[in-house]
């Protein structure tokens, strides 16, 4: 069976009238990855009306790109440059990246990746980078044979749980209740990972 043919298109103006539609692609996408990683599709709705993907998309360093096959949406890619800030090097960085299922192994990642390619290109981009969740085995694998390789652990916390270790004063036993909690839990999550 030979592969369907797959076109990539930039989300340029969200604003415009073809930008309104490749973002209404881009927020359905969204919500089908949302969903397969567990979300219920109603908290899913939520989040992509809530605007913040379009704005996202509206910035000056972030680009997107939308995956068809047939007319029909399948795949997305969104990309920002230098994400941290710190690099001299100009940088871009894949914050997503999705193939619904259906449409996955006919190629369609490889053509996302191929447009970010060319985009690092363009802007002198010497390296791609992709922040993946550690516990996100098949996204690992998919970067991994890409020839991405792992360079930094990025430690993320929550601002209500610093701001608790780092208030004085704060109630010793509830950290040691919290602390134990987690320890034995821990067991339990490893056990239903094996």
């Amino acid at each position: 069976m030979a592969r369907a043919q797959v076109e990539v298109v930039a989300v340029d103006d969200v604003r415009s009238v073809d930008g309104q539609s490749m973002l209404r692609e881009v927020a359905s996408l969204w919500m089908t990855q949302r969903v397969d990683q567990g979300m219920s599709p109603e908290a899913a709705t939520r989040a992509a009306a809530d605007g913040r993907l379009r704005e996202a998309l509206g910035r000056a360093d972030v680009r997107a790109w939308v995956a068809r096959v047939d007319g029909t949406a399948v795949g997305y890619a969104i990309t920002s440059e230098n994400p941290f800030g710190l690099s001299t090097q100009p940088e871009v960085a894949i914050d997503q990246i999705f193939v619904d299922r259906r449409a996955r192994r006919h190629g369609v990642a490889r053509a996302l990746l191929t447009t970010v390619v060319a985009h690092a290109e363009r802007r002198g981009s010497e390296v791609i980078v992709s922040n993946v969740p550690a516990q996100s085995r098949e996204a690992n694998r998919f970067f991994a044979r890409w020839g991405f390789s792992s360079v930094v652990v990025r430690r993320v916390v929550s601002t209500s749980v610093l701001r608790r270790r780092l208030t004085p004063g704060a109630r010793p036993e509830l950290l040691d209740a919290i602390r134990r909690r987690r320890h034995t839990a821990a067991p339990a999550l490893q056990h239903e990972s094996a």
